[in-house]
């Protein structure tokens, strides 16, 4: 007979070496149900890159990246969270010495890398270990191009874990199982666009960052020898494309000067078309330029002629005064591009003027015969719109260091489904839009006086541009137009459609109808461009060519009307050359909408980012695209 004690050992013995099936899976718990901080491999991979971020750089602005960096790790952030992170590390780096800036680059391509804690799938027997999902979106910073996270070794290669919807994924089913949508097997039913960085498909609410646009470059190359349209954000180019090549998917190349370009205070370069073009600013523009070059052969699917303007371009550049605004305009000519950029006064990392003040002097290249037309589109880069008066601006006073004052007027800034102003330059300007222009025309006239160091010439032309803007029907583009052409700047907003908060047209569609104040006497701080690209004499269509009538969240695509002179202009946005990629854009807008409000809502329901790109697709299909 055993005795207790033995009864005892066999028992404790039993419990010792029974198999530990489930250690692995065992997660805390509350309420019944699974906490989310999953520690596996955390431990690992992650503490020592958190570690040496929180270090690298004083002032505290280190420690305050590394504490963000540990929720973008997490089970639940955002695909793109940990990827926006690294760019906010690189971004920071700009305002220390070379040798922490350097460190800190080094250590954001290296928390970029670093593995992202994903929770397994508990609806298989035994629980599937799943892979994260890829972020879809280019970085800001060139420094991350290429770089994805670590996956575990240890994981199912097939299966995934999408933060979004909180489910599996299998490899290939959604684009974001592959690193920037690149294998070929994903299907047709792939979110749109993930072979292209020029696809955004979510913005990270987590993160401070600004509000993102989708810009897609035009499906088809122009083929004729129209002017080409660039992005919406850039001075146009009339040049013929048999001069100056096609460039395919990208837009004609165009860079601005200026300062404040990823937080500097010194001035710097910076491709002006960051769809295309993804890179941050450089102080040496042969940085810039060699990335766009490279880019066109690379990404673009430029013909021989674009890659041979771009080094024709680099080469014009390259024999300008280094690091002033005249390197610019010399590329820019190139590509019939006007720019006075050489009337930037150049500004050290200290934010003292470098130099005499410049002459607001033509480009130092020749532009090929074409002639330039200014963009009528709202979102105009100011940068190109108007160059800044320090040293002096004739007529109009001089507005110290700020640029010349313009307005905006279109659909979706700031989100909004109406159309309000905002002013362009947000460096000089930084204000958000309104739909009364009193609200933005007296900031910019206080900003003056508080921020820039205007003098009294500037004051009272902003006084008078604030008087010629309320003089105009309220809420319409010839407000804008009319303040605008108080600083010698010419526009055409009032040919962009009105419309209310539920997105529906204000009033008739209005014809293309020159500034509604007369402009002062030319001087030299006016822009060089020539007339807005549609003319007084064209005629908006009547009616709305936009066929889709979808509003997931409650947004609609922009309308489309036709302008008289073969263009199609998307509300809000860009003309265009050609009808279906004008409607296309119109898609493309009202989808990054769509997933900026299923974002900001949480990415629950009938709202999702996924849905949203269901939607574009049916949005394109409608209109044969």
């Amino acid at each position: 007979m055993f005795s207790k004690s033995f009864i005892s050992f066999v028992t404790l013995s039993a419990l010792l070496v029974a198999e530990p099936a489930f250690a692995r899976y065992r997660w805390l718990e509350r309420d019944n149900k699974a906490v989310l901080l999953y520690p596996r491999r955390f431990g690992q991979e992650n503490p020592a890159i958190i570690g040496k971020i929180s270090g690298a750089c004083p002032g505290g602005v280190c420690a305050t990246l590394a504490g963000q960096a540990i929720g973008t790790l997490l089970a639940g952030a955002a695909e793109c969270a940990q990827q926006d992170l690294a760019d906010s590390i690189i971004d920071a780096s700009k305002q220390f010495d070379a040798a922490t800036a350097a460190n800190m680059v080094s250590l954001a391509k290296e928390f970029r890398q670093a593995e992202k804690n994903t929770p397994p799938d508990f609806t298989t027997n035994p629980p599937t270990n799943r892979n994260s999902v890829f972020c879809q979106t280019a970085p800001k910073n060139a420094q991350l191009n290429g770089l994805v996270q670590a996956q575990d070794p240890a994981n199912n290669p097939d299966i995934f874990f999408d933060p979004a919807t909180k489910q599996s994924v299998k490899k290939g089913a959604q684009a974001n199982t592959f690193p920037f949508g690149t294998s070929g097997s994903a299907p047709a039913a792939a979110a749109p666009a993930a072979s292209s960085p020029a696809a955004v498909l979510a913005v990270n609410t987590d993160c401070p960052a600004a509000v993102t646009v989708t810009v897609t470059p035009d499906a088809a190359a122009p083929t004729d020898p129209a002017a080409v349209t660039v992005t919406a954000g850039a001075t146009q180019s009339t040049a013929a494309s048999s001069a100056i090549g096609n460039f395919g998917k990208c837009s004609v190349p165009q860079i601005k000067f200026g300062v404040g370009f990823d937080n500097r205070k010194e001035t710097s370069f910076e491709p002006v078309d960051q769809v295309s073009f993804n890179h941050g600013s450089a102080q040496n523009i042969a940085i810039i330029t060699q990335f766009i070059c490279d880019t066109l052969t690379n990404t673009c699917g430029a013909d021989q002629t674009a890659k041979n303007t771009c080094k024709t371009a680099q080469a014009a550049a390259a024999a300008q005064p280094p690091k002033t605004g005249a390197d610019a305009d010399a590329f820019n000519a190139a590509f019939g591009i006007k720019t006075n950029f050489a009337a930037v006064q150049a500004i050290d990392d200290q934010g003292k003027p470098v130099g005499a003040a410049p002459a607001a002097a033509a480009p130092a290249a020749a532009a090929p015969t074409a002639t330039v037309a200014a963009s009528a589109a709202p979102a105009a880069a100011p940068a190109s719109s108007a160059a800044p008066a320090a040293g002096g601006g004739g007529g109009i006073g001089n507005f110290g260091k700020c640029t010349v004052p313009q307005i905006k007027f279109g659909v979706g800034f700031d989100n909004r489904k109406e159309t309000s102003f905002e002013p362009a330059d947000q460096v000089s300007f930084n204000h958000g839009s309104a739909q009364n222009i009193a609200i933005i025309t007296q900031f910019i006239c206080d900003t003056l006086t508080n921020s820039c160091g205007a003098d009294q010439t500037a004051k009272d032309t902003c006084k008078t541009a604030q008087a010629a803007a309320a003089a105009q029907p309220p809420k319409t583009g010839a407000d804008a137009d009319a303040f605008n052409a108080a600083f010698g700047i010419k526009t055409n907003f009032a040919a962009v459609q009105a419309i209310d908060d539920q997105g529906n047209p204000v009033g008739a569609a209005p014809a293309a109808a020159a500034p509604a104040a007369a402009a002062p006497a030319a001087s030299s701080a006016a822009p060089a461009a020539a007339k807005p690209a549609a003319s007084s004499g064209n005629q908006a269509a009547a009616g709305n060519l936009q066929k889709f009538t979808g509003n997931l969240g409650g947004v609609t695509p922009p309308p489309v009307t036709a302008l008289g002179n073969g263009q199609f202009q998307v509300t809000g946005n860009a003309a265009f050359n050609n009808e279906q990629n004008a409607l296309v854009r119109s898609c493309d807008v009202q989808h990054n909408q769509c997933a900026n409000a299923a974002n900001a809502s949480g990415n629950k329901g009938a709202l999702t980012v996924s849905a949203c790109a269901t939607q574009q697709t049916a949005c394109n299909a409608a209109n044969g695209a």
